[in-house]
């Protein structure tokens, strides 16, 4: 019974010495060495550096954000009124202040994006040009054929 218990261990320890190879061979010459953890270690600092990137362009993101903007502006507010209330001082100014702005932006409905807005103006900048337009052209003042370029003109603009 003691010599299949022992042959039993030798089999465990081959075993485990091939998964170990198998998992930490990491360049392929059949063995786990100081070279499987150079590359390791090459492998983690690239994937640091990339999590490093990502993390720094979300970060960046967030500061552009409306409210972050918002955040920044109700702090800052806070802080100057506060200056003057020994109780409140100007931590606790910039607290409530950054909470109101946040309020002030997640409450912020109903109101068009920007992008809508420019769009808005451009459809009606061109609507007012193509009248004027027209009215030289009924006026005489020019032709048929120099209206429908300019109209191209301003309706190419737009796109």
């Amino acid at each position: 019974m003691l010599d299949k218990l022992k042959k039993l261990g030798k089999k465990a320890k081959g075993a485990i010495s091939s998964a170990t190879v198998l998992v930490g061979d990491l360049n392929g010459d059949g063995k786990v060495d100081a070279e499987d953890a150079r590359v390791a270690a090459e492998w983690a600092k690239k994937q640091a550096t990339c999590i490093g990137d990502e993390a720094s362009k979300l970060g960046k993101a967030a500061i552009r954000s409306d409210l972050a903007k918002d955040a920044a502006a109700g702090a800052a507010v806070g802080a100057v009124v506060a200056v003057p209330l020994p109780v409140i001082g100007p931590l606790a100014g910039a607290a409530i202040g950054a909470g109101v702005g946040v309020y002030k932006n997640l409450n912020q409905k109903g109101q068009p994006a920007a992008s809508t807005t420019r769009e808005s103006s451009q459809t009606n900048d061109a609507h007012a040009e193509l009248l004027k337009l027209d009215d030289l052209r009924q006026k005489g003042i020019i032709s048929d054929a120099e209206f429908e370029t300019e109209k191209k003109k301003i309706l190419d603009a737009r796109t």
